[in-house]
C-alpha cells in the first residue's frame, strides 16, 4: 500500500504539479516579454515617425502703425495630450484663433494633428493683433503634420487671412500695407484673400494669389497651378457653398513697352486674372469721403469766398471762414475739393495704404481715386481727431491726407482738441508715443474752418443788430488759441447773399459762368506745375507755397526789395507774427502763380494782406451796428 501525505497527495503527484505549474509560470513570463516587447517598439516607431512632423514655418505680416512687419509663425507637433497653445504677445482675437482654425481645417476635410500642438508667432516682443495670422497658422499646423507639402527650392511665400469655421477665407484690415511691406522685405509671392486682387495690381513685382477657402490656399502653397474654372458662389443664412472650386491670381511682374518712336521705353505692370477683379463695385469713387456733389456751379454770390477757395487750392492754404448762420461757408468747403487736380500714383498709393488700415467695420478691397475730404462734428476727440486708441488707429488729420479736413462750427470746438493740431500743420506728421508703441503718421491735410462772428451770428453782418458785449465775444473766440489762429493763411469775413441772388433760376447759369468755374480749375492745375518747376529747379520741399519750407523767400519767390519793405511796413502796421509775414508772401507767390507770372506785384501783397484779418473782438464795439 502507497504511503499519502498529509495533504492526501503522493509524493511523485505533488512533485508533478509543481513542474506544470513553474511551466506555465515560465510560458507566461515569456509572453509577457513579448508583449512588452512589441509595445516598447511601437511606442519607439510613433516617436521616430512623430520626429518627421514635428515642425513646419510659414510667413506672415503683422501691422505695426501703418507698415507691415514680417511675422514667422512656427508650429510644433509633440506628444502627450492633447492640447492647442499660441504664443507670441497675441491679443485675444488671436487666443480665440485656436477654434477657428481647428474648425476650418476639419471642415475643410483635413484632420487635426493630436497630441500636443504649439504655435509660436515670432518675434516674441511684437504685440501683435487681430486675425489676419488664421491662414498661416492653418497651413503651419498641414505642413506640421504632413498634409501638406512644399516643393523644394521653391520661394518664400507669405499668407494672411481670416479664416471663418467653414474654411473660408476672408479679408482683413491693412492689406496694401501688408502687401507692400512684404515687397520691401523681398517677398515677392503672397497667398492672401481673394478681395485684394485689385490692390495687388498696382504693385509691380508681386505675385499675389487671391484664394476664397483653405483649400485653395494649400493647393497655392503646394506649387499646384491654378485652374481657369468659374466660381459659383452662394452665401445663404450664413452659409458658404460652392459648386465648383475658383480662385483669382494676379501675376504682376514689370516689363518694356517701347514706344512708337522707339525713343524712349516705360515700365508697365502685367496683370492676368482668372476673373473680373474690374467690377464697377470695387471703385471707391463713389464713397462720400472722397467725392462731394456740391460744385461751384450751385454757389450764388460769395466772390470773395470763391476767390479765397481757389488760393487755398492752388497753393495749400489754410482757410478759415467768418460769417452769419447760412451765409454759404460750408457750400464753399463743400465745393472746394473740386479745384484740386487729381491723384498722382505715389498718393493714391499712399492713401490706400492709410485707408486699408483704418478701415472700421469694413475692409477696403480697392484704389483710393479721389482726394478725401474729411468732415468732423465739433464734438471730436482729441484721440478720434489725431489718431490713438489701443491698438493705434489713424485720426481724421491722417485720413485727410493728400486732402481735406473741414472743421465746422471751430469755434465749439474744445481748446485742447484744437491746439493738438498746431504740431501736425508745421510738421505734416504725427508722432504718437506710448509706453508700448510708437508710430507716425502722415498728415499732409489742407486745413479748411468756419465758424460764425459771436454768438449770435451778426456781429459783421450790415443792418443787422449784434447782442453780444466784448466778454461774450472773447469768450466765444478764446477757444482758437492765438497760435493756432496765426496758422491760418488765409481769413476771409463772408456776408450774407441777397434774396434777388438766391431767387435766380438755376437754368440762367450762362455758359459765361461755367466757363469761369472751368477757367479756376485749369489754373490751379497750372499754378501746381509751375511750383512743382520751380521746386525742383530751387530743390524745395515740399512744393506747395503753403508747406514749402525756404531760407531766402525773396530769391525764391522772385519777390524784389520794395515789395519786401512794403510787405514789412504792413506787417507792422498791423502788428502780426513773423510767422503772418512770411505767410502773406507764400499767398502772394500763390496769387502770382495763378496768374502765370514770375514776379510777385504790390496788388499781390496787397490782396494777400487783406486775407490776413484781426479777431472780431479786436474791432471797435461801435462797428457791431451798421447804419
Amino acid at each position: 500500500m502507497r504511503r499519502r501525505g498529509k495533504c492526501g497527495f503522493g509524493k511523485n503527484e505533488v512533485i508533478g504539479s509543481s513542474e506544470i505549474v513553474f511551466s506555465t509560470i515560465w510560458r507566461l513570463k515569456g509572453f509577457l516579454v513579448e508583449m512588452l516587447g512589441a509595445c516598447a517598439m511601437s511606442i519607439v516607431g510613433k516617436i521616430e515617425s512623430m520626429s518627421t512632423m514635428i515642425y513646419h514655418r510659414v510667413l506672415s505680416c503683422a501691422l505695426q502703425g501703418l507698415n507691415g512687419v514680417s511675422v514667422e509663425i512656427e508650429v510644433s507637433i509633440l506628444p502627450g495630450l492633447p492640447n492647442f497653445e499660441i504664443s507670441g504677445r497675441g491679443d485675444s482675437a488671436i487666443k480665440e484663433s485656436k477654434d477657428r482654425v481647428r474648425a476650418a481645417i476639419r471642415n475643410s476635410g483635413y484632420t487635426f494633428p493630436k497630441g500636443r500642438v504649439i504655435a509660436s508667432y515670432a518675434p516674441a516682443s511684437l504685440p501683435k493683433q487681430g486675425s489676419a495670422f488664421d491662414l498661416a497658422l492653418a497651413v503651419a499646423i498641414l505642413g506640421a503634420s504632413q498634409q501638406v507639402v512644399r516643393p523644394v527650392n521653391s520661394p518664400a511665400v507669405a499668407l494672411f487671412g481670416e479664416l471663418s469655421l467653414n474654411g473660408r477665407v476672408k479679408p482683413v484690415q491693412g492689406m496694401f500695407g501688408r502687401l507692400l511691406s512684404l515687397r520691401e522685405q523681398n517677398i515677392c509671392h503672397v497667398i492672401g484673400p481673394y478681395e485684394a486682387c485689385e490692390q495687388a495690381r498696382h504693385l509691380d513685382g508681386l505675385f499675389y494669389e487671391g484664394v476664397r477657402t483653405l483649400k485653395e490656399a494649400i493647393l497655392r502653397y503646394s506649387g499646384i497651378p491654378s485652374t481657369k474654372q468659374d466660381v459659383r458662389e452662394q452665401e445663404e443664412i450664413g452659409e458658404f457653398k460652392r459648386e465648383t472650386t475658383g480662385h483669382s491670381v494676379i501675376n504682376i511682374l514689370p516689363s518694356i513697352e517701347v514706344t512708337k518712336d522707339k525713343s524712349t521705353k516705360r515700365n508697365v505692370s502685367r496683370a492676368k486674372d482668372s476673373s473680373n477683379i474690374n467690377d464697377p463695385d470695387t471703385d471707391c469713387s463713389e464713397s462720400a469721403d472722397f467725392k462731394t456733389k456740391v460744385g461751384f456751379d450751385l454757389i450764388r454770390g460769395q466772390s470773395v469766398g470763391i476767390r479765397t477757395c481757389q488760393i487755398a487750392a492752388a497753393g495749400w492754404h489754410s482757410l478759415l471762414m467768418v460769417g452769419a448762420p447760412g451765409c454759404g461757408k460750408t457750400t464753399l468747403a463743400s465745393a472746394l475739393p473740386s479745384l484740386l487736380p487729381s491723384l498722382t500714383h505715389e498718393e493714391s498709393i499712399e492713401l490706400t495704404k492709410i485707408y486699408s488700415v483704418a478701415g472700421k467695420g469694413h475692409v477696403l478691397n480697392c484704389m483710393v481715386k479721389h482726394r478725401p475730404f474729411r468732415r468732423t462734428h465739433h464734438t471730436v476727440t482729441t484721440a478720434a481727431l489725431i489718431g490713438g486708441g489701443v491698438p493705434p488707429s489713424p485720426g481724421e488729420c491722417t485720413l485727410a491726407h493728400h486732402g481735406i479736413l473741414f472743421l465746422d462750427e471751430i469755434t465749439q470746438m474744445r481748446p485742447q482738441t484744437l491746439d493738438a493740431l498746431r504740431e501736425p500743420l508745421e510738421t505734416g506728421v504725427v508722432h504718437l508715443s506710448r509706453s508700448d508703441w510708437q508710430v507716425d503718421y502722415p498728415c499732409e491735410f489742407l486745413l479748411v474752418a468756419a465758424c460764425n462772428p459771436c454768438r449770435c451770428g451778426y456781429l459783421l453782418e450790415p443792418g443787422h443788430l449784434c447782442y453780444c458785449d466784448d466778454a461774450s465775444l472773447r469768450r466765444y473766440f478764446s477757444r482758437i488759441s492765438g497760435p493756432l489762429y496765426d496758422r491760418f493763411d488765409l481769413v476771409v469775413p463772408l456776408m450774407r447773399v441777397s434774396a434777388d441772388e438766391l431767387m435766380a433760376p438755376r437754368d440762367n447759369v450762362s455758359e459765361e459762368e461755367m466757363r469761369k468755374i472751368e477757367r479756376m480749375r485749369r489754373d490751379v492745375a497750372r499754378a501746381w506745375e509751375i511750383q512743382k518747376e520751380r521746386a525742383r529747379k530751387r530743390h524745395i520741399k515740399p512744393f506747395l507755397n503753403g508747406r514749402a519750407i525756404i531760407s531766402d523767400v525773396a530769391e525764391a519767390f522772385e519777390i524784389d526789395q520794395r515789395n519786401m519793405v512794403y510787405a514789412a511796413r504792413l506787417v507792422d502796421m498791423a502788428l502780426l507774427s513773423a510767422r503772418a509775414f512770411f505767410s502773406i508772401l507764400h499767398v502772394a507767390r500763390t496769387i502770382a502763380d495763378l496768374d502765370a507770372r514770375d514776379v510777385v506785384l504790390r496788388d499781390d501783397i496787397a490782396e494777400s494782406f487783406q486775407y490776413h484779418q484781426s479777431l472780431p473782438f479786436e474791432q471797435n464795439t461801435e462797428r457791431k451796428m451798421s447804419s
